[in-house]
């Protein structure tokens, strides 16, 4: 970290204690009109009075998204970088979650509300072909991740070479399972079969056994079922197929919080530029 950098983050972070006792100080005496771009939330539901302490930051996560831990790692560097005490919570997904996945999960209004009664940011939020509404702001990536064609070892080095009808598995309603069902479209029929799952458990599972020859599965859910014992301690990456986009995650916040989010903006480019991002990333297994 340069001297500048560093004089940089010390000044904005005392800068942003002091705003943010300002704006809850400003909560606390009354609730403006809901804006009418945000999701209607009865007022009832709507705390008028966030909490008063303005020397930290409420980092959220849902408890559907598998990249907890991870994203809490960065939060807390975030933290440190910007001299101001970390606070995390997790906003309970009120239904089983799909297991190894980056959902949400959350609709627009709980997020709102969310952010605007508990959490001062919300982590890991996708943000590939999302269009985000006007009330919600996003940081700068903090983690870069891909689809990949998985099998086990030993097998078939690039879809091609697989043999006819080979079963190939997807993860269903992601982008890799909307590409790869075109892509099956477009080759002689029964050149190789998608095989739908509802989850990356039940998908990574049926690659182990040998049910399918290859899976089309978000990468950092190799490791994580590797890790729970859900899927192939090791295996090798298919080429070739069909390209599937990269999936990019940032941090979401309420659009009147753009100071926060330009603070944020600069400790994750001061985390890049250190190495430490990427060691935090390695660390996880991503």
């Amino acid at each position: 970290m340069t001297r500048a950098h560093s004089m940089f983050l010390r000044l904005s972070g005392a800068a942003l204690a002091l705003g943010l006792t300002c704006i809850f100080a400003a909560q606390a005496l009354g609730q403006a009109p809901q804006a009418s771009d945000t999701p209607f939330v009865p007022d009832d539901y709507l705390d008028t009075t966030r909490r008063p302490v303005g020397d930290s930051i409420r980092f959220c996560a849902s408890s559907a998204s598998a990249l907890q831990p991870f994203d809490r790692a960065v939060a807390e560097e975030i933290g440190k970088l910007l001299l101001l005490e970390t606070e995390w919570l997790e906003i309970r997904y009120p239904f089983p979650a799909p297991p190894y996945d980056f959902q949400i999960a959350l609709s627009e209004e709980s997020l709102f509300t969310a952010l605007n009664n508990r959490c001062d940011v919300f982590t890991g939020f996708a943000m590939n072909h999302l269009t985000f509404p006007t009330w919600l702001t996003v940081s700068e990536p903090y983690l870069v991740t891909r689809y990949v064609l998985a099998t086990r070892e030993g097998r078939a080095e690039t879809l091609e070479a697989a043999e006819a009808g080979a079963r190939i598995g997807t993860r269903v309603g992601t982008g890799a399972d909307a590409i790869f069902a075109a892509y099956v479209g477009t080759v002689e029929e029964g050149r190789w079969r998608r095989i739908p799952y509802p989850d990356h458990r039940s998908l990574l599972r049926s690659l182990n056994g040998g049910t399918i020859e290859a899976a089309f599965v978000w990468e950092p859910a190799l490791t994580l079922a590797a890790a729970g014992g859900d899927g192939p301690v090791t295996w090798s990456l298919m080429t070739g197929g069909p390209r599937v986009p990269s999936v990019s995650f940032g941090i979401v916040m309420l659009t009147r919080n753009t100071f926060l989010r330009e603070l944020i903006d600069q400790a994750i480019a001061e985390m890049t530029a250190s190495g430490k991002l990427a060691e935090i990333t390695e660390q996880h297994g991503f």
